[in-house]
């Protein structure tokens, strides 16, 4: 049987699921497992774009995905309540919902920036945080624009904007822009992979261009970043082009307690294109284990 989980949260419904044990016995007794809740990116996506590389991480910690409101599995309402803040929220309505103290927290691109405006509203909530190739500010575009003048075709090159300008018509458009642009989030290019993946999310259109248009070209947390003391882990990709390094070594300049990792041979997607060596790194963190880097 299968239990669909849904938590009913600032006025709308939350899809989440849970992978792990809470507790596991270790001799004679129960030992608690540490939290981690994941935020997916987009704006549209959804949790399955850490399925199935982030599940081996449920041997050694309680994970918690969930669907943004409005994206995927979660009920759809009015984008224009789809704030980065509002999200941040929910993040933290879900936790007290679930019933846990402290959580570690990893936001990836999109979802990144929703982890980094989580951490300036509810720092007391988070153990600490995990920010992988993603930017504290809308300023990740123009340093985008830039690698993809060096990467990009002519075609790619003349259809970006149009995803990150809340241009986007139809269905058959958003279809059409990932065919065309999916190659670029990838170093090395597997097609059967990257039609996997590409497919596996539920798409929301609305949210998509809503969140291009209004939200993203106000969001900046770099003010706030200096007073953010939660320990943090910044993951960067030496071929991502969506949120370049530059990004990456913008936030541990603000961050008081970061530090930085690049993966050389990724593209936006480490968790897929360094598997092993990106949960060796986020199992190590978030276990306390000495950092080698």
């Amino acid at each position: 049987m299968r239990v669909h989980m849904f938590a009913s949260i600032n006025d709308t419904k939350i899809y989440f699921d849970v992978e792990g044990s809470g507790y596991v016995p270790a001799g004679d007794r129960m030992v608690r497992q540490p939290v981690l809740f994941v935020v997916h990116g987009g704006p549209g996506s959804d949790h399955s774009d850490f399925k199935p590389w982030l599940s081996p991480l449920a041997e050694r910690m309680q994970i918690v995905y969930l669907d943004q409101r409005c994206n995927g599995q979660s009920e759809r309402v009015d984008p224009a309540t789809c704030t980065l803040e509002q999200l941040a929220d929910d993040i933290e309505a879900l936790r007290q919902y679930l019933g846990f103290g402290k959580i570690n927290l990893l936001g990836h691109s999109f979802g990144g920036m929703v982890a980094q405006v989580y951490a300036t509203r509810h720092a007391e909530s988070l153990d600490k945080l995990l920010l992988v190739c993603t930017a504290p500010s809308k300023a990740f575009y123009p340093d985008a624009l830039d690698f993809a003048s060096r990467a990009a075709t002519p075609e790619q090159l003349n259809s970006i904007p149009e995803l990150f300008e809340g241009r986007i018509e139809d269905e058959q458009h958003l279809i059409r822009w990932w065919d065309i642009n999916f190659p670029l989030y990838f170093h090395v290019k597997d097609e059967q992979l990257m039609h996997d993946t590409g497919n596996r999310p539920i798409g929301s259109l609305d949210v998509t261009n809503y969140t291009f248009k209004h939200f993203i070209p106000q969001y900046d947390v770099r003010p706030q970043l200096p007073d953010v003391q939660t320990p943090t882990l910044i993951v960067a990709a030496r071929h991502d082009w969506i949120t370049p390094v530059s990004q990456a070594e913008e936030m541990k300049r603000l961050l008081p307690n970061a530090q930085l990792v690049v993966f050389e041979n990724s593209g936006h997607m480490p968790f897929i294109e360094e598997h092993k060596d990106f949960l060796a790194l986020v199992g190590g963190f978030i276990a306390n284990e000495e950092m080698h880097s």
